[in-house]
């Protein structure tokens, strides 16, 4: 009788809270926190992959649904860059495939800066010959060029 009065119980709070927390996802980011993002150039395409954490109830969600719910935050993220793929979301990293983010122009690669909407509290960047530049509390990419190899 306790097991089934708990379990009634948890679906009727499962059933308030969840409906509100899947719309809290869609419409803000406070329930993930982005740790760290890695963006690896490579001629005009930069490949992402971004570290986070979600608070309790976020976490809680994902377990019970998946991660596609998130992919919306990933999208408003990197909403100001053209050609978007979401390749992969777990549970506490996403990859990302950004295309045509840079141009040529004579021996160079140009890459314009793009607002990311949230703050990232490291941001990695690794050029294509190998090195990088680490930036932290950054809220957007910065204006950059490389070489053509």
């Amino acid at each position: 009788m306790k097991v089934l009065s708990f379990l009634v119980l948890f679906i009727l709070v499962s059933s308030v809270s969840i409906p509100a927390l899947a719309q809290e996802i869609e419409e803000e980011t406070d329930f993930m926190h982005f740790d760290r993002m890695v963006m690896r150039f490579d001629e005009t395409d930069a490949y992402v992959t971004v570290t986070y954490d979600l608070d309790m109830f976020a976490r809680m969600y994902v377990l019970a649904f998946g991660t596609r719910h998130l992919e919306s935050s990933f999208e408003n993220i990197f909403s100001e860059y053209e050609k978007t793929e979401i390749e992969e979301i777990g549970y506490d990293t996403a990859v990302i495939t950004l295309k045509d983010v840079s141009r040529s122009s004579d021996s160079y690669y140009l890459h314009d800066g793009h607002n990311l909407g949230t703050t990232i509290h490291s941001l990695q960047i690794i050029y294509p010959g190998g090195t990088s530049k680490t930036l932290t509390d950054v809220t957007e990419t910065p204006n950059m060029f490389y070489d053509r190899n």
